[in-house]
């Protein structure tokens, strides 16, 4: 009941209860509510059955946030491979074949632009703030927005929702909340730390379990993609982090190395396994891709994470996280997964859900370093 309640209050009214959904979020019995509610609900309604074959044919794909940089990429590879798409943003979509739909995601107008819309097969939701954001922002936007876009798909018909999530969903930060294991679960949750971002993709994560579980979507496949540090193709590696005031923000991105000495408290670092789960851009759009109109479908909710084959470093996982944690925090995490040698540089985040799906990566980041 605590995690059904947190969501109630994060929909219907962000900004009056910030100091106790965080405090609640961080108690045992609320992370503990939550895995059980969520595994509950991920549950398909005949459990075991193998998945249908994918959509056939061309797909009416609706994606929502268009103008940016991933989702415009989305489009155009779908378009390009014969279906028929239509971009939902704030600003006007400009992708020749893309039909632009201008609306405000947050507001009742978005809900009826949707519905008079002839229905939609799958909705791709990758609009959302990024990993700067405020906790306003975060509730507002990834949360609120999140639930007002699936239900207005839902409402007129849409049988597969896609929705962007994140790796940084387990809100990791060094040198207090370390991962509790490695390779990472898909579904791993929210290690309770105060990055509102972490905090906004968990309850998203969250909100859609509850909505999957509904008994008027029993019949829906709901795909939650738990993104990578998008960068762009080798040879020039680059992240993108969206626009501030017109100009893209970005940063060239160096394989991950060991630090010289663990993080403090007092100066922490909030995921540190960004470079860890890069994924290039190619692999990304994709993925995304795929996810709309390739893979098998199934109703209940799938966990998946788009990530390069192999980390993005140069150390070994276990080193990595020794270094940035500290040995004592680090003991915490359960590591030994990669005791065994051939599994030094496999990713920390489990690849067996995507390929599941069909999909894998191709583009190994760190091979374009020479190593």
């Amino acid at each position: 009941l605590t995690t059904l309640s947190l969501l109630l209050v994060a929909v219907v009214g962000a900004n009056a209860f910030v100091p106790a959904r965080v405090v609640l979020l961080r108690t045992a019995h609320a992370r503990v509510m939550s895995s059980w509610i969520t595994s509950r609900m991920n549950l398909p309604p005949d459990e075991g059955a193998p998945p249908a074959a994918p959509p056939s044919g061309p797909q009416r794909v609706l994606v929502s946030g268009t103008t940016g940089w991933i989702a415009g990429g989305v489009a155009q590879q779908l378009v390009a491979v014969g279906h028929d798409v239509t971009g939902i943003a704030r600003r006007p979509t400009q992708i020749e074949g893309v039909k632009s739909l201008q609306a405000d995601l947050l507001s009742a107008e978005a809900l009826a632009v949707i519905g008079k819309e002839p229905k939609f097969d799958t909705l791709l939701h990758l609009a959302g703030s990024l990993g700067w954001c405020t906790l306003e922002q975060g509730m507002d936007i990834n949360v609120a927005g999140t639930r007002k876009i699936v239900q207005a798909a839902l409402d007129a018909g849409c049988k597969r929702i896609v929705v962007a999530s994140s790796v940084a969903v387990t809100g990791t930060v060094a040198p207090t909340h370390p991962p509790s294991k490695l390779p990472m679960p898909t579904d791993e949750p929210f290690v309770g730390s105060s990055w509102a971002y972490a905090l906004s993709k968990h309850m998203v994560e969250e909100l859609i379990a509850f909505m999957a579980g509904q008994p008027e979507n029993k019949d829906v496949d709901f795909i939650l993609v738990r993104v990578g540090a998008t960068v762009t193709d080798p040879p020039n590696i680059v992240h993108r982090d969206g626009e501030v005031n017109g100009k893209v923000v970005s940063w060239p991105v160096e394989p991950a190395t060991c630090a010289a000495s663990a993080y403090k408290a007092s100066a922490p670092k909030i995921f540190p396994e960004d470079a860890l789960c890069a994924v290039a851009y190619s692999d990304q759009v994709d993925c995304f891709v795929h996810c709309a109109v390739c893979a098998p479908v199934r109703a209940g909710v799938r966990h998946i994470a788009c990530v390069a084959p192999r980390p993005y470093a140069i150390d070994s996982v276990p080193d990595l996280i020794k270094s940035w944690y500290g040995e004592e925090a680090a003991a915490r995490c359960d590591m030994t997964y990669y005791d065994n040698p051939a599994h030094k540089h496999h990713p920390i985040y489990d690849l067996g859900p995507a390929k599941a799906l069909g999909w894998e990566p191709k583009v190994d980041l760190l091979a374009s370093k020479g190593f």
